[in-house]
């Protein structure tokens, strides 16, 4: 199959999950056999050349503001897929950018749409942004030949409201086992002896309370916290005049630094309450970290027991100031941790993804796969 996904930043993949499932499915579709082509946002991603882990990289214009940027370049994108790529198939991630499920599959390119979670729940859109979202996802119901949940609560969002059946495909992850500290020497830390959060610097993500929490607990155990957030200056400039001593922002970080900062740390805190499945949070269950969680349905639904949970600053405070306390017992939740992410397989992830794709592009395509993938073709791991 030719294969074009769309709605991302684009690989490598330097921002979101969106652009974590892009690479991970991505890279093992090309590895199957198939012609996977993303399209990128010029000075989104990392310098690389027209191919990366065997995908094709298209560079497509994009207007850069907040409320346009990811409209502007999923309209060129889509003009670029119609024209001249033609591909088989495209998987399209975002619900904001349903309105191109229509237009592509009006000239004859079936469309899979990850809708990932509430998307207009999220404090950063304005009144005009969540009346935009709350449409894209009533015309992502109608539009999509196929809708993709990653998590059984926004799978039930779409069956109770829009009276459809999606299909439940969750995030994976992929660790370094053999991830070194260069990171942590960087930035003066040592390993077992910081707490780690990970994210988007934006108000649904929490970091604001997970900031709370840290300054009430009284710690003396860092608080590092990994991630950026374009167009959310006053934000970020909240979240460091909030901050005590001991919070160490350390901007993005991917790659082998992401690796390490997760693989040392002593316990991973999340604040995320919106959305459905994280990959970040099943990235720290991978790494057996000791998990505090903010409790939504969706993020107990991905760590279950293998995290502790708060509700308000309050709470969290309480949860790290038992770090200390519990520490003979971090191993036996750590161990729940590794095991709790065993359910998640990025390659489990890619062949379901490579089923639903392949059940919407015409028999003849689909017979060609089959033969091919019969013949032997080369699987990533």
């Amino acid at each position: 199959m030719k294969i074009a996904v769309l709605g991302t930043r684009g690989v490598p993949a330097a921002y979101s999950g969106f652009e974590t499932c892009a690479e991970q499915v991505g890279k093992r579709l090309a590895g199957a056999g198939h012609t996977v082509i993303i399209y990128c946002r010029r000075g989104r991603t990392a310098t690389a050349g027209p191919t990366y882990l065997g995908m094709r990289r298209v560079l497509a214009p994009c207007i850069r503001s907040k409320g346009l940027e990811t409209l502007t370049h999923t309209i060129c994108s889509s003009l670029r897929a119609l024209a001249i790529d033609r591909p088989d198939a495209a998987l399209v991630f975002g619900v904001g950018n349903a309105f191109a499920c229509r237009p592509l599959r009006a000239l004859g390119i079936p469309v899979a749409l990850n809708v990932d979670g509430a998307d207009w729940a999220r404090p950063k859109w304005g009144i005009a942004g969540r009346r935009f979202l709350k449409w894209s996802e009533r015309l992502a119901a109608r539009g999509a030949d196929v809708v993709i949940a990653d998590s059984a609560v926004v799978a039930h969002h779409y069956r109770a409201v829009h009276g459809i059946e999606p299909a439940q495909i969750p995030y994976g992850a992929e660790i370094d086992p053999q991830a070194g500290t260069r990171a942590l020497e960087r930035f003066g830390l040592r390993p077992g002896s910081y707490l780690l959060a990970v994210g988007r610097l934006v108000p649904e993500n929490g970091f604001h309370d997970l900031i709370a929490g840290y300054a009430r607990a009284r710690l003396t155990t860092p608080l590092v916290i990994v991630g950026d957030a374009p167009y959310a200056a006053s934000y970020k400039r909240r979240l460091r005049k909030l901050a005590p001593p001991g919070v160490v922002f350390t901007g993005y970080q991917f790659g082998a630094a992401y690796q390490e900062l997760s693989a040392h740390a002593l316990a991973f805190v999340f604040g995320a309450s919106v959305g459905g499945t994280h990959p970040v949070l099943v990235e720290q269950l991978a790494h057996g970290n000791y998990v505090i969680a903010r409790w939504t349905e969706s993020n107990q639904e991905v760590a279950g027991d293998a995290a502790a949970y708060f509700h308000q600053p309050d709470e969290l405070a309480g949860r790290l100031r038992e770090l200390g306390i519990e520490r003979p017992a971090l191993q036996a939740a750590r161990d729940r941790s590794r095991a709790r992410a065993r359910r998640y397989s990025w390659q489990t992830v890619t062949d379901q993804y490579e089923q639903v794709l392949a059940q919407l592009v015409s028999p003849a395509a689909a017979s060609k796969h089959a033969t091919a993938t019969r013949s032997g073709s080369p699987r990533q791991g």
